[in-house]
């Protein structure tokens, strides 16, 4: 076996483009779908169980600017983060998260929609921060496992701040259903401004989703930029 270079170990990031679609899904698949706490916990997606809900939300802000990858020096797709412009408040107009559960044909992805939509009414950003109307959302988030560690997911938010205050926008969010990624947010300068125990997110009276420890607690990170 062949020694790795140092070249064998650096990356870049670029914004994504369209013609990345297919290599980001493929990571994704390997990674996010089934390593992310809530999707474990009801084995949302498998080889031969797929989620086009799952699918559709991953790519909905794929292609608006803000989504960035990291390849390794032959091309490939090492990481990614998905990025998009999200009010504070939602509007009820219909597409709203709970309206969307409630229209959710995929009874375990309806689940994450439920939780979803708790999270935001138990954040209340708007009131939280009156004097702002949009942030930036880091909805997706995922490295190559032969890749972590190697500073892939700061490279990656470096760049999300940058295209965030170009955009001028002062606030990004992070939310986090893992342990690990609460105390990367957290050691990355994000503030934790809202906390839950999945154990207490219930609908009819049970709860929604139970990831396994040490996944115990749904947050919502904040950090705040100077434009």
């Amino acid at each position: 076996m062949m020694a790795e270079t140092e070249s064998d170990q650096t990356f870049t990031v670029q914004p994504v483009s369209e013609g990345d679609v297919e290599a980001i899904m493929d990571l994704l698949k390997r990674t996010f779908y089934v390593d992310e706490p809530m999707n474990e916990s009801i084995e949302l997606y498998s080889e031969t169980n797929s989620c086009p809900e799952l699918d559709e939300y991953c790519k909905s802000s794929l292609l608006e600017g803000l989504s960035y990858k990291a390849v390794n020096n032959k091309g490939n797709v090492i990481g990614v983060i998905i990025n998009g412009v999200s009010p504070l408040k939602e509007e009820n107009n219909g597409n709203d998260l709970e309206s969307q559960a409630k229209k959710c044909p995929n009874p375990k992805f309806q689940r994450i929609l439920h939780v979803l939509a708790l999270r935001e009414t138990g954040a209340k950003l708007w009131e939280k921060f009156p004097e702002e109307k949009h942030l930036v959302e880091v909805k997706v988030a995922a490295t190559d496992p032969d890749w972590r560690r190697r500073g892939i997911m700061n490279a990656l938010l470096q760049e999300t701040e940058k295209a965030t205050k170009q955009r001028g926008i002062t606030l990004i969010r992070i939310d986090t259903s893992s342990a690990y990624s609460a105390k990367s947010a957290e050691r990355m300068g994000f503030t934790c401004v809202y906390e839950a125990l999945y154990s207490d997110i219930k609908l009819d009276d049970k709860p929604l989703v139970l990831p396994k420890p040490p996944h115990l607690r749904d947050k919502v990170y904040i950090k705040r930029l100077s434009v």
